[in-house]
């Protein structure tokens, strides 16, 4: 059983992605950096200030963009001579359309493995998987001394100024669609991601930060698209995945600048092919006719121009990593540095726990400054943090941090040497907390966040360094600098561990037998066996769950959060073996309250996920409902959840309404969702819940096994 979850955290999880990407660092077409001196930012690691004066002018692209996809070939697509940037109009040198992963190899070739291509049939389309590009990125100094600055450098040095470097005039209301073509038929964990102002996987790496008004302003499983209808997304507005469909997602504000440019991904192990895209302001919708998406053909051969190969024949995902387990944990120093910070293909690395693309351990300046081997890595004008999302540091600002520093905890670690460039100036060695700048000022926790610093005159080696700060955050991490004076800093046994116990570790569930609403044949019953913060086993009879009767077991506990996921991994089930029907279910559930109506319709907003028992022989089959504004049930089956899958239930405000949706997850870290619905009797008025695990299993009699259970708040 997994003790090491939170149980209660301001943790943004809006979807889980997954890494492979592809494997190629940039593009066919050179980039062309203009030669723009940058002043340094000072505190001894260079780089801009965010000042946009110094900066190369940029040349918009008008909207509206429509793109039909007819380039010669998938190479020729990422050229300037298929599209250039306006800034480059004259030159015409530089790609409007920028492959970041999935089709080039490092020499410019086409990578007889990519995921992404132009199809070859009459009417050429566009196939991403394992893959993303960007439209409209300009080269440009914001990015930072790098190699290849369109990929992985946002929100780079225009963070402070709220810059970024694109083509594209995103201050006025906007409208982006594409029709679908084909997509898998089985169930995926593979997303369809649009973001703004991003060029990386994590959605909070840009200057618009993460959450519902961040950079992801698209993400859905590619199976859930619909082949035949165009997609809709309305920035601001809401996204639906055919006209007049389902809200799949709503943003409520307006999220771009005057200098915006687009990044669309598919992440590991999906595909989709898409064709018309348009992006238009939403004051010129109508102007712009596609053609008729119902009459794109979805039966074509899949082909690969450059290789031949199809979806039958798709390369193996890339390494992914291993997401991090929470506290107690030991910093692994057996491998390398490239191994460490993620940036070894051929080698798993720790990642962060909700997202296994994104590593664990992140350099903040100085890479080339770093090196691990012998057990110990080793430093000098570099920093590096451990279990940071990348969200930028700065005063007033929620850390992004992956370790719950909540409760009280120790950090450890072994100085075996310590020097400095110049012993008349030493060098400093520090430890920051929910800082990931050289600032000290840059934290939630103001001048406070520099919680260490020392001297090599300080200290005799080997130095025994034993932290315990009293202060933290349930989604903290930590910084380690050597400043530009150090000679040499090598560390070893760095080690993170709490003092009292694991956070929520004092939590039970309270259970109660409830007839809230009509009779049961059999009336509900039933005994915790196990009772723990993060896992629990319940075993229970009787209730009923139909569209006129509420009665079950529940153990709960409340919480007064308004935007919050209840997770659960139901780890194992015995006693289903009498097929009794979806009006006999047992899971996980959130109420409003737990007081008894006198007509069904009175129930308060309710939300359940789990399974029910039918057929013959009897099997299990996974099941989702909710209380409707109308009084009624809503109920529907989740045909892919299997017995050990993880369950979900997101409940957030949605404008006048609340929203409920409903995932599984086959591993905890890459989530489906099932569903999307504002169909709710829970407004945004509704603050406290009762969030629990229950049953109403009828004439069986059901023993569940619950494991990995967290209830965690949604910030924006």
């Amino acid at each position: 059983m997994n003790t090491k979850l939170k149980l209660l955290s301001s943790l943004i999880i809006a979807s889980s992605v997954l890494a492979g990407c592809g494997s190629e660092p940039d593009s066919s077409a050179p980039d062309i950096i203009i030669d723009i001196d940058v002043p340094d930012s000072g505190g001894g690691d260079g780089g801009g200030d965010g000042g946009g004066d110094d900066l190369p002018e940029i040349t918009n692209t008008d909207l509206p963009i429509i793109e039909d996809f007819g380039a010669s070939d998938t190479q020729g697509f990422f050229t300037a001579d298929y599209k250039a940037l306006a800034s480059d109009a004259e030159d015409g040198e530089d790609n409007f359309y920028f492959s970041m992963a999935g089709v080039f190899m490092e020499d410019g070739s086409v990578d007889t493995e990519g995921s992404n291509w132009i199809t070859a049939d009459p009417d050429q389309k566009m196939r991403l998987g394992d893959a993303r590009f960007t439209l409209a990125q300009t080269v440009s100094p914001l990015a930072g001394d790098v190699e290849v600055p369109r990929k992985d450098t946002t929100p780079g040095e225009g963070i402070d100024e709220g810059l970024s470097w694109g083509e594209l005039d995103l201050t006025r209301d906007y409208k982006i669609s594409f029709c679908v073509v084909a997509r898998p038929d089985t169930a995926s964990s593979s997303d369809f991601q649009i973001y703004v102002d991003n060029n990386t996987t994590g959605e909070a790496n840009s200057i618009h930060g993460g959450g519902n008004v961040g950079s992801r302003i698209f993400n859905v499983p590619v199976n859930t698209l619909v082949p035949g209808e165009r997609v809709e997304i309305n920035i601001p507005g809401n996204t639906t995945l055919q006209e007049g469909g389902e809200l799949v997602g709503s943003k409520p504000e307006l999220i771009g600048t005057e200098n915006s440019f687009i990044a669309m991904r598919v992440s590991s192990g999906g595909w989709t092919v898409f064709d018309d895209l348009v992006i238009e302001y939403q004051d010129d919708v109508g102007n712009n006719p596609q053609p008729d998406c119902s009459t794109k053909d979805s039966n074509y051969k899949l082909v690969n121009p450059a290789t031949g190969g199809d979806d039958n024949n798709a390369p193996e995902p890339e390494i992914e990593g291993i997401p991090f387990g929470g506290l107690p944990f030991t910093v692994d120093l057996s491998s390398d540095a490239d191994t460490l910070f993620g940036e070894n293909d051929e080698a798993e690395f720790l990642s962060i726990s909700t997202d296994r693309a994104d590593p664990f351990y992140k350099v903040t300046s100085g890479s080339s400054r770093i090196t691990v081997e012998n057990g110990a890595l080793s430093l000098n004008n570099a920093r590096f943090t451990i279990g940071d999302k990348g969200t930028p540091s700065a005063e007033g600002v929620e850390p992004s941090g992956d370790m719950d520093f909540s409760v009280p905890y120790r950090i450890r670690m072994t100085v075996t040497d310590f020097t400095s460039a110049d012993p008349a100036d030493p060098g400093k060695f520090q430890v920051y907390i929910d800082n990931n700048t050289t600032s000290s000022g840059n934290s939630i926790h103001g001048g406070d966040s520099k919680f260490s610093e020392l001297t090599p005159d300080e200290i005799t080696l080997p130095y025994e360094l034993e932290l315990e700060p009293e202060f933290g955050t349930a989604n903290s991490f930590i910084q380690i600098r050597a400043d530009s004076r150090v000679g040499n800093l090598t560390l070893e046994n760095i080690t993170f561990e709490y003092l009292d116990g694991a956070p929520g570790s004092d939590a039970e569930w309270t259970p109660s037998t409830l007839n809230m609403a009509g009779e049961s044949d059999i009336a509900p019953s039933g005994e915790l066996t196990e009772n723990e913060a993060f896992s629990a086993t319940l075993t229970a009879t009787g209730g009923n769950m139909s569209s006129s009767n509420h009665n079950l077991f529940f153990a709960h506990q409340m919480v007064e959060m308004s935007d919050f996921m209840f997770t659960a991994q139901i780890t194992n089930v015995e006693g289903a073996d009498v097929a009794a029907g979806n009006a006999y279910r047992f899971g996980i559930m959130i109420m409003e309250n737990l007081d008894p109506v006198a007509d069904f319709a009175d129930l308060p907003g309710w939300a359940d996920a789990g399974f029910y028992v039918d057929g013959d022989p009897a099997e299990l089959i996974g099941s989702r409902a909710q209380m409707k504004p109308s009084g009624s049930r809503s109920r529907s089956n989740i045909d892919e959840l299997e017995v050990g899958d993880y369950v979900r239930i997101e409940i957030y405000d949605d404008g006048d309404d609340k929203r409920v949706k409903r995932y599984y997850s086959k591993d905890g870290i890459d989530f489906i969702q099932a569903n999307s619905t504002s169909d709710f009797a829970a407004t945004p008025d509704s603050d406290t819940w009762y969030v629990g695990l229950y049953a109403a299993p009828g004439e069986n009699n059901v023993t569940v096994e619950f494991d990995n259970i967290s209830i965690e708040e949604i910030v924006e």
